[in-house]
């Protein structure tokens, strides 16, 4: 059982170790840290500061734009389609999902992968946003979209690390790296030293975890048959390349040639004497001053600069002066919107999201123009609903609950005209559509907005009702004091 447990171990640590590379290098192009463009060496200060400017970072919105349409509003059992308030409010609620549930959605984008883990908390459960870094979940033979077993792995520093210098081979920090190692029953933990090296871990301790499966979860996005995920990055990156490239050109043609240059040929700087000898600069003694190059160094005449108010005269009879055009940055400015088109396009999110080139659209055009962004949206919800099934049927278990199917109640954040929506819920409503459906398709209907809404419908028609009744009582009422007095003035 130690070896089983600790081949398991190897392999979880080394698979980590093996991907934080790639996991660093997709959240720096996500973040923005991101390759320079070339220069070649031995360039100015000026250049190389233009370089710099030239990172913009397109990715970032670019992956965002899907994850903010991803908004759980409440959970709904799958079998009877009935909301589910409790789990909703202790478990979603409770452990902060609300909020945190974005961190899932944006690992997902930029690493292919995000994970949840899930924990007994005294009578209740736990449910912790992972870092898609420091956890391996390892596919069974069998079925790969069944985890085997599970590894997590971090490091703690027990004390803050000294300003003394002392031998690398020292640990002074009293930093650890700890790995757990996570069956169907069991958690295995494991701790090292900082400094020590592969093979060095020692089990402290083992504890059941009581949840009879894997707690850790993984929501990946377009996952293949092996379950292996693909990341939105891997194909942004040549593209987001590309253009700081075309920036790094734009910002070069706006500093350099961006401008008129006046060009002079023909014209020799050099001063001569009568006899047409060049005349050389000479030191304080009468010397001839020998330049770097072992040369003497002839006295120049100066050109004069160019300015509206002076005029340039040049002496020889075939010097002549004329003008270079500028750059025209429009081309530059065409060919970027153009690669950024692209990378939007890749990433199937409408182009107007970085560029105005729309305005004043009616409903049905800004939905035709997002269509591919719907599309993504719809498949993100899916392989989420997938993945958050399988952690709310652990946290009954860690509850003491009978394990249960659900799925999410997403929040309408699709772009629509609302006069168009109500219009089309009143002829719904018309045509004996039921009400409570009807008004669920409004922007922001929540199950609790319908809940309230037709509670209020209903007060509403049964003080109508009262009103009504009560009108009707004083009218009859008023008639009879009528009548009555006729008859007694005719007696």
């Amino acid at each position: 059982m130690v070896d089983s447990v600790q081949d398991r171990l190897r392999i979880g640590v080394a698979e980590i170790e093996s991907r934080a590379a790639l996991f660093d290098h997709r959240q720096g192009y996500f973040d923005g840290d991101q390759r320079l463009p070339y220069a070649p060496p031995g360039v100015s200060v000026e250049y190389l500061e233009l370089r710099r400017q030239a990172l913009a970072n397109w990715i970032r919105p670019a992956l965002n734009a899907p994850v903010q349409r991803m908004d759980a509003e409440s959970l709904s059992f799958a079998d009877t389609g009935k909301t589910d308030p409790d789990v909703w409010q202790h478990v979603w609620v409770t452990n902060d999902l609300e909020t945190r549930q974005r961190i899932v959605y944006e690992s997902m984008m930029t690493h292919g992968r995000g994970v949840l883990s899930v924990s007994k908390a005294g009578a209740g459960a736990k449910v912790s946003v992972e870092s898609a870094r420091r956890v391996y979940l390892h596919p069974s033979p069998e079925d790969p979209f069944t985890p085997a077993f599970a590894v997590k792995m971090w490091t703690e520093t027990a004390r803050p690390a000294s300003a003394l210098w002392v031998p690398s081979a020292v640990d002074v920090t009293g930093a650890k790296t700890i790995a757990v190692l996570y069956t169907d029953t069991t958690c295995h933990r494991f701790e090292r030293a900082g400094h020590a090296g592969p093979g060095a871990w020692e089990l402290v301790r083992e504890t059941d975890h009581g949840l009879g499966d894997i707690p850790f979860v993984q929501f990946g996005h377009q996952v293949d048959a092996d379950n292996v995920p693909r990341s939105p990055v891997d194909d942004l990156e040549a593209l987001q390349d590309a253009i700081n490239t075309i920036r790094f050109n734009t910002l070069l043609a706006m500093q350099f040639s961006a401008y008129r240059q006046r060009v002079v040929v023909g014209y020799d700087p050099v001063m001569r004497d009568a006899a047409g000898e060049v005349v050389y600069v000479r030191d304080e003694g009468g010397e001839v001053v020998i330049g770097p190059d072992g040369q003497p160094v002839p006295q120049l005449r100066q050109a004069g600069r160019a300015s509206v108010d002076r005029m340039l005269v040049f002496p020889g009879a075939d010097t002549k002066v004329f003008d270079l055009a500028e750059s025209n940055l429009d081309r530059y400015i065409s060919v970027y919107k153009a690669f950024l088109t692209d990378l939007f396009s890749k990433a199937q999110v409408p182009p107007q999201y970085a560029l105005d080139r729309m305005a004043n659209l009616s409903g049905d055009a800004l939905s035709g123009a997002e269509s591919t962004l719907t599309s993504l949206v719809a498949e993100l919800k899916r392989e989420v609903v997938s993945g958050m099934r399988k952690v709310l049927r652990l946290t009954d278990v860690a509850r003491g609950q009978e394990p249960r199917n659900r799925t999410i109640d997403w929040a309408d954040t699709e772009p629509r005209s609302f006069a168009q929506t109500v219009d089309g819920v009143v002829k719904l409503v018309s045509a004996g559509f039921p009400r409570k459906a009807a008004f669920d398709m409004l922007p922001g209907a929540t199950p609790a907005k319908l809940e309230n809404w037709m509670q209020m419908q209903q007060d509403e028609a049964a003080d109508a009702f009262g009103a009504r009744m009560l009108e009707q009582f004083t009218t009859d009422l008023s008639g009879d004091d009528v009548s009555g007095g006729i008859g007694r003035a005719g007696r």
